[in-house]
């Protein structure tokens, strides 16, 4: 009862406003020429407020539509103004020039007139248009409109960077509608580029945010670390997402007061499919200096130098740790381990690499510690080498290498290996081994008798019958292998289950935990690098473009490439949603065994 007092209130108040306003009454075509057949727009404009309106007689056109009626009100600067449109949709009878009179419209007690319009009619073979073409015509101005409350824009920190160094591009969705259901379809590839997703906080809320004077409802959909691999002039690639969201619809009424309140009582809200697509960005990457340091690696940030031994005092054979630790920010994950010459007598293995990487603010930070185990061979007084590691500074433009100290080992004689006749050597006597001194033969020794007969001895019964356990051994293996190619989709089969499994296993492990964001990740992650290794596609420049293209070139099915690119979406779609289910997980995680399986057996 209130709120039908509102509306009355209200109406009072614009009816009033209205009659002060002076208006005016014209009318206008979407086109003054037009071909046999073609449709065309003709719309009566009141600015203004009026009654009983009259159309003018169409007796040379054929009226397809109308009179449709709609209506806006402003309020600018305390000015209450409104324009009301009556307009029809015609089709010619025949070609020539024809003369559509005024329509009329009572203001104010008094009926006024419009301009008359002349309409040439050409002759032409368009055809009219149908219901279903009305229809698109429709859906395509429905599209627009969604369009322009809501969208997504791309934006970076900085479009202009030195190869290696951090920039950061955020995807950001505007909205004026009411989302139901929403899911990111295409995520760019950027080529060119290492990327690090930064994760979003789960808990964050809508702002309102300002542009070319209408207010939105901003929120950020993905924020993603960039580290440029090479220089020039490189494109970060559009985002697409996928939406549905509710629209009202206005009746087509000559009711002027439903279409003003525009109220979900008096119209249609429909859900309405909507895919949105950000921008591209152009990005200039600068080449680093030249002539860099040898000990340059790659690194491009601001970092800090550690490095320690897990003891300063040990026995030869017993091993022994030594960390190197970067800490600061920018690339971190793309170093490669430092080059250390460590002492003759030292035996060293390739180093286990771990990270502490941040990845919950916009910049990348965090450490990556490089482990070296090390094993000295000889007791004595070692020196561990200085450490030398040299980076690109952002904020200096120059090279910088930071130096740690020479560390001292203590070997004290330590337990030989058993077994070992080499044990205690340094590495320059075991190479003399062999060229110039044997080893004593210790234990006992067989004497043969002078004249002993060799068809009696050991040596002639396996010179004999070797040949024979050879050929039987070979009519073996042949006979298993032609039962394998009569069996070859079988052993296609087994292979592809294996190859699967093996890809997906840490997905597996994550899945049993219920660590589900991990776990998409690795999917998605598991499903890209089985790709990269399977078309010999460098991961930084594989996209779905190229996968489709070579899969089909490779005469994989059509079928297998769409759930492969389907899953790959679905990935992404939960990892940022806000929640999904064990029993999703396990479909995600058979139908991406089932498709590596698939893609093995087709290729």
């Amino acid at each position: 009862m209130k709120r039908l007092a509102l509306y009355i209130f209200l109406f009072l108040i614009i009816f009033k406003s209205l009659h002060t306003q002076e208006s005016t009454f014209t009318a206008s075509t979407s086109s003054d020429k037009v071909t046999m057949g073609e449709q065309f727009e003709v719309t009566f404009t009141l600015n203004g407020s009026g009654k009983n309106f009259k159309a003018p007689a169409f007796d040379d056109f054929i009226v397809l539509s109308g009179p449709n009626q709609s209506q806006s009100i402003q309020i600018i600067n305390g000015q209450l103004s409104q324009t009301v449109t009556y307009s029809y949709i015609l089709q010619p009878r025949s070609e020539g020039k024809f003369t559509i009179p005024p329509a009329s419209i009572e203001i104010g007690g008094k009926r006024i007139q419009s301009n008359s319009l002349t309409i040439e009619v050409l002759k032409g073979t368009a055809k009219p248009q149908t219901r279903n073409q009305q229809k698109s015509i429709e859906d395509e101005n429905l599209t627009k409109q969604i369009g322009q409350n809501l969208f997504i824009r791309a934006t970076v920190d900085k479009s202009e960077v030195f190869q290696g160094e951090q920039l950061t591009v955020t995807y950001k969705l505007y909205t004026r509608l009411n989302i139901i259901n929403s899911s990111i379809s295409k995520v760019p590839a950027f080529t060119g580029f290492w990327a690090q997703d930064i994760e979003l906080d789960r808990n964050q809320n809508y702002t309102i945010e300002t542009i070319d004077g209408v207010q939105y409802r901003a929120i950020p959909v993905k924020k993603t670390a960039l580290f440029p691999q090479r220089s020039g002039n490189l494109e970060i690639d559009p985002m697409e997402a996928n939406f549905v969201v509710q629209v009202q619809l206005k009746k087509r009424t000559n009711d002027w007061f439903d279409q003003f309140f525009n109220d979900p009582f008096f119209g249609n809200v429909v859900n309405k499919e909507f895919t949105a697509k950000s921008n591209s960005i152009r990005i200039r990457v600068k080449p680093l200096p030249e002539n860099p340091p040898a000990t340059f690696n790659g690194a491009v940030g601001k970092f800090d130098l550690d490095a320690w031994l897990d003891k300063t005092e040990t026995k030869s054979n017993e091993p022994v740790t030594l960390k190197i630790k970067i800490t600061g920010k920018g690339n971190l994950k793309l170093m490669e381990p430092i080059k250390l010459n460590f002492p003759i007598d030292f035996e060293s293995y390739e180093p286990k690499i771990s990270d502490n990487i941040n990845q919950k603010t916009t910049t990348i930070s965090g450490s990556r510690t490089f482990e070296y185990l090390l094993i000295p061979r000889r007791q004595g007084n070692y020196k561990i080498p200085e450490i030398k590691f040299t980076y690109f500074d952002i904020e200096r433009k120059s090279y910088q290498t930071l130096t740690f100290p020479e560390m001292k080992l203590v070997v004290t004689k330590g337990t030989d290996i058993v077994g070992s006749p080499i044990a205690g050597l340094t590495k320059e006597e075991i190479k003399l081994i062999g060229q110039d001194i044997r080893f004593i033969k210790s234990g006992s020794t067989k004497f043969i008798r002078n004249g002993s007969s060799f068809l009696n001895s050991t040596k002639f019964f396996l010179l004999f019958f070797t040949p024979f356990l050879i050929l039987i051994l070979s009519i073996l293996i042949i006979n298993k292998y032609e039962s394998n190619l009569q069996d070859i989709v079988g052993y296609k089969n087994r292979r592809a289950t294996k190859i699967a499994k093996k890809r997906l296993n840490l997905a597996r492990k994550l899945m049993e935990n219920q660590n589900k964001e991990k776990f998409y990740e690795e999917v998605n992650k598991a499903l890209w690098g089985y790709l990269s290794d399977k078309l010999s596609i460098q991961l930084a420049e594989l996209n779905k473009d190229n996968v489709t293209s070579t899969l089909k070139a490779k005469n994989v099915k059509e079928e297998t490439t769409n759930r492969l690119l389907k899953i790959l979406e679905e990935c992404e779609y939960y990892r940022f949603a806000p929640s999904s289910d064990s029993t999703n997980m396990k479909n995600i995680y058979e139908e991406a065994i089932k498709i590596v399986i698939d893609i093995e057996d087709e290729l």
